[in-house]
């Protein structure tokens, strides 16, 4: 159960596990600094006893006993001006396992207990250093997988989203205001309503949603990666594709057909998008259960792929098992034939496909790799440094997009019985506060515990 009220002193190892060159213990809370005091001793062996806010020291750590743990830089932050709000304490020491370890049961002894996944950026939020759109964005900035994602979410971490639904929600209470006015002054009502002011409004506030929504798509690709599925029948080259757009060997190539039985799936930054690769096996009739299991998969993972490369053997043609696998492709618009194998001359050729975007490769020698991953991205998004270019911000969370969902699905009820009629400023207050509401709990305005526990638990220990 998490501390929402702030009360414990919490702590946690705030760099990566493993060897290292400086390792980091976090503390924060209102125990921190007596923590400190305990544990820190000067290169003279003696307490210090004074430590002032944001001044790095140096000494030692020791434990319980007296015994030194590792020498160590400190520093102590005094609250509010802190990242949580409340007075901060890092220790840096050595990197290693042992040593920072060490150094955090030490710091738990003393009276911290271990910080939760999320809990030091839950205390930024709780005292209003950060609102919940800037709490999540430092989560993607922490797991972006490419320079594109993590614009986007340096971009929230700035206050970019939070700005704009904070001016969404400034016109929601101008209109309310209008609404509130009918509602002092019955005898103006319908002249107020009438004015046409609140659903010009409303009608405002509806736009700006529709344009936030509308850049879902372009977010969660660059987010999550364009999954692309790399399909085709047996030996024409899939596995072979898969290694020349990873640049290594991660797939099994051999000239047996069906070697492949199973998906797999890597990523790869192409043009500054992540891509989710994912290898599938051979589509071919067969009599074999496991195979006859991975060619389901392989199906199902083109249903599911943003982008399918059907791969071809360029070398021989079109042949009687393509066409089958191109009938079950049929008419999907996210399709690329990957005419492969140029190096041994093509019998088909891309000037001769009219159905869909066509790509000459030779996954051997690695030629027109550069080619088709512009295609790749192409067919999905727009120019990705274009995305991010202007005033222009881009939504990644499903979260936010359901919220501003359920906004415009209030406000539109505003307008339909304005439109109608049924202008009782009661009832259109009612459905203006649903939208404000709803904005409210993207930035963290309107909460619940169990919500937080949900965006928190994602976020790493020490963070």
């Amino acid at each position: 159960m998490r501390d929402y009220l702030c009360e414990d002193t919490i702590a946690a190892i705030g760099t990566p596990i493993g060897k290292g060159a400086i390792g980091i213990v976090r503390i924060s809370g209102k125990g921190a600094l007596q923590i400190l005091s305990e544990m820190f001793r000067t290169k003279s062996g003696k307490k210090r006893e004074k430590f002032e806010s944001r001044k790095m020291y140096y000494g030692f750590v020791v434990d319980s006993s007296g015994e030194p743990i590792d020498e160590v830089l400190a520093v102590y932050m005094r609250a509010p001006k802190t990242f949580t709000g409340e007075d901060l304490v890092e220790i840096h020491s050595h990197g290693g396992i042992v040593v920072v370890r060490k150094i955090l049961r030490e710091v738990l002894k003393r009276g911290a207990r271990l910080a939760e996944p999320g809990e030091f950026t839950m205390r930024a939020f709780i005292h209003g250093k950060i609102d919940l759109v800037q709490a999540e964005a430092i989560n993607e900035l922490i797991n972006a997988t490419s320079e594109v994602s993590a614009k986007v979410a340096l971009k929230h971490l700035e206050g970019e989203l939070s700005d704009r639904i904070k001016l969404l929600r400034d016109k929601l209470l101008e209109a309310k205001a209008y609404i509130e006015a009918a509602v002092d002054f019955p005898e103006e009502e319908v002249e107020i309503i009438e004015s046409g002011e609140v659903k010009r409004r409303v009608q405002e506030v509806i736009e700006g949603i529709e344009k936030l929504l509308s850049t879902y798509r372009d977010g969660r690709l660059i987010k999550e990666g364009i999954k692309v599925a790399i399909v085709g029948r047996p030996n024409v080259g899939k596995s072979s594709l898969l290694n020349a757009i990873l640049q290594e060997e991660r797939a099994i190539v051999t000239e047996i057909p069906g070697t492949t039985r199973d998906v797999i799936e890597e990523t790869v930054t192409l043009n500054g998008v992540p891509i989710r690769l994912i290898d599938t096996a051979g589509i071919r009739e067969s009599s074999d259960v496991v195979e006859r299991i991975g060619i389901e998969r392989s199906i199902r993972s083109a249903e599911k792929a943003d982008v399918v490369l059907f791969v071809v053997d360029g070398s021989s043609g079109f042949t009687q098992e393509d066409e089958r696998i191109a009938e079950i492709l049929k008419g999907k618009g996210n399709v690329i034939l990957v005419v492969n194998k140029k190096d041994l001359g093509l019998k088909l050729r891309c000037s001769e496909i009219k159905s869909w975007r066509c790509v000459e490769i030779s996954a051997k020698r690695g030629e027109g790799i550069g080619e088709l991953s512009r295609e790749i991205v192409e067919m999905v998004l727009l120019d990705p440094e274009t995305l991010l270019k202007g005033d222009d911000v881009l939504i990644t969370s499903e979260r936010h997009k359901e919220l501003l969902e359920k906004a415009v699905e209030s406000l539109r009820k505003v307008i339909g019985s304005i439109e109608a009629g049924f202008e009782s400023p009661e009832f259109l207050s009612m459905d203006i506060d649903e939208a404000l509401s709803a904005l409210g709990e993207i930035v963290g305005q309107v909460t619940t515990e169990d919500m937080l526990d949900i965006i928190f638990s994602r976020f790493c220990i020490g963070k």
